[in-house]
């Protein structure tokens, strides 16, 4: 292991650069802003988990490692040769980025990579298929060319696609679960309190009900610039009917 990569404050190695830009499409301006804003930070000490994961920041800065970590603002695999590498870097907060690099089975990133492929969910544009397997994506439109919800079952993913920045905002499940059974009146605990199960119903919900769960979602977060939902009423179903679709025969 290379015991430079914990000493601080440090430049981050090429390598490190080069996996952490993989996951940020320069081609698209909000992943630009993240690739300009890393390259003028220092890591200036690890992460809550230790292996791959540090803090990007300014010199002088020191960590309060005691709040949880920021969500996640990009996310992907890269194949080599030599190993596979997980890469996942959180939304800066207080001029600091936190990331995660994960070598498989292995405890560094090795000195020289041949590249096989790679993918990540940055990439990702509306009618694309999930990134690496092609499987389906559901798309919602939530507002008409600003704000895309895309949920890919497979991967067990959702994210909204942000259409002026280009980003794909990843959505945590339970969250959303969570209001998607508030909005639906939806109090079975066997439904309820199993948010895996959504990515193998998902279909049993109409759009417009997705919709609302993420309206009630963002409300509470406050991040995205979403206005004039639909209504409840608007979209609930009859009880009778949307409980005989979760009814095991």
């Amino acid at each position: 292991m290379d015991n430079n990569r914990n000493k601080f404050p440090r430049q981050l190695t090429s390598n490190e650069n080069m996996l952490l830009l993989s996951v940020l499409p320069e081609n698209k301006i909000g992943y630009k802003s993240y690739r300009d804003k890393i390259n003028t930070l220092l890591v200036t000490g690890s992460g809550r988990f230790g292996g791959g994961n540090f803090i990007l920041g300014k010199e002088g800065t020191i960590s309060d490692l005691s709040f949880p970590s920021s969500p996640v603002f990009a996310l992907g695999t890269n194949e080599y040769k030599e190993c596979k590498i997980d890469i996942t870097i959180h939304e800066e907060i207080d001029n600091e980025i936190e990331y995660d690099i994960s070598v498989r089975n292995q405890d560094s990133i090795p000195e020289i990579l041949t590249e096989i492929r790679k993918w990540n969910y940055s990439g990702w544009n509306p009618g694309d298929k999930a990134p690496n397997d092609n499987s389906l994506v559901r798309e919602i439109i939530i507002l008409e060319n600003k704000y895309l919800l895309a949920i890919a079952p497979q991967h067990k993913k959702i994210w909204l696609h942000e259409f002026e920045t280009g980003v794909n905002h990843l959505i945590p499940v339970t969250n959303f679960y969570n209001e998607l059974m508030r909005v639906s009146e939806i109090r079975d605990t066997s439904v309820a309190l199993k948010p895996a199960s959504f990515f193998d119903n998902h279909i049993k919900f109409i759009d417009k009900q997705l919709m609302l769960a993420f309206f009630s979602y963002s409300r509470y977060l406050r991040k995205f610039n979403i206005q004039n939902p639909v209504t409840i009423n608007s979209v609930q179903p009859k009880r009778k009917i949307f409980f005989s679709i979760f009814r095991k025969d």
